[in-house]
């Protein structure tokens, strides 16, 4: 009689454990079941918008998904408008574009989102910024920007997109400042894309862009714009290789900038486990890897606690430097 009561209880326990493990066991195997919203902040053929579309693409060529990848642009107000929208989808089925603006935003008052108001899911690479002018500008190097703006810090209006503390911004300010000038006093133009403001300084409503290395060769191959230099550690290559860093032209200023993909807020951690392996697998594949070198970016791979630590200490040096920039609005 006590062996069978011992059975009974051992098989009434064994039903508890086993009730509880299948919820561990579906939790593993999240998976998206229906079309994912990928969005984007900036406009498209924006660099943001570039950097979607080809992961997009990765995807849907391997069929890592399983469901539709869908990319929505919502640019606007350093990148908050995609990231309110992106918060208020809460159940793993929307992912968006992240990058510096969620260091700078709260510091230069753009925007409240922040990278602790989101759900860091990976760092994906490093890209870098050109500088660039109309083919027809009397502008041939860096040392006539920096001599034109010497004379007046306001006389050269620099676009620059999605908004105002975007690592564009941020990289035009670190040249300027690089080259002497008072970065307070000069006129820096904010568009929803680096393209906007190509389209802008072909009109001739400003007269440089900064914009990421990736968005130029195509406007520099049709002639009508030519880079003056580019904000790198090096040359970059491919049919940028022929154009000089800073550095090299006197000016010691270089901005790394970085570029990665985030969640909701409060995301589950099966779905964080999910699109931590699904972006791990972008990152691994050769087709990735051709992008990253066509497009002029550098890997730089990181998720979990090592991406939340890094991204602790950019919001650091973001507030340092954009207080030394004179870009500190709280």
């Amino acid at each position: 009689m006590f062996i069978k009561s011992l059975q009974s209880c051992g098989s009434a326990l064994l039903l508890v454990v086993a009730a509880f493990a299948i919820p561990c066991a579906d939790a593993q195997t999240w998976k998206p079941s229906r079309p994912v919203a990928f969005v984007t902040p900036s406009s498209p053929a924006g660099s943001l918008d570039l950097t979607a579309r080809l992961m997009q693409k990765v995807w849907d060529d391997a069929r890592t998904i399983g469901v539709p990848i869908v990319v929505i642009n919502k640019p606007g107000a350093g990148n908050g408008i995609a990231w309110t929208y992106l918060n208020e989808r809460t159940d793993g089925h929307a992912i968006a574009i992240g990058n510096t603006n969620l260091v700078s935003n709260q510091v230069t008052g753009a925007h409240n989102i922040g990278h602790r108001d989101v759900t860091p899911l990976a760092l994906m690479f490093d890209d870098y910024f050109a500088l660039v002018v109309r083919a027809d500008s009397p502008l041939k190097s860096m040392a006539d920007v920096r001599d034109r703006l010497r004379a007046d810090p306001g006389s050269i209006a620099v676009g620059f997109g999605p908004g105002i503390g975007a690592g564009s911004h941020t990289g035009a300010a670190v040249a300027w400042k690089a080259m002497g000038i008072d970065v307070r006093k000069s006129r820096f133009v904010p568009y929803k894309s680096a393209g906007d403001g190509i389209v802008a300084m072909l009109s001739g409503e400003i007269e440089v862009v900064c914009g990421t290395a990736a968005n130029m060769p195509p406007f520099i191959a049709g002639g009508r714009v030519r880079a003056l230099g580019v904000i790198a550690p090096q040359r970059l290559n491919g049919s940028l290789a022929v154009v000089p860093t800073m550095k090299e032209q006197g000016f010691d200023a270089m901005f790394t900038n970085w570029r990665g993909v985030i969640g909701p807020k409060d995301m589950r951690p099966e779905q964080v486990a999910f699109w931590e392996k699904a972006l791990a697998t972008v990152n691994e594949s050769d087709a990735w890897k051709k992008e990253l070198e066509r497009n002029f970016w550098r890997a730089n791979f990181m998720t979990g606690p090592k991406l939340r630590a890094f991204l602790d200490a950019e919001s650091i040096r973001f507030r340092s430097l954009l207080t030394e920039l004179g870009l500190n609005k709280q």
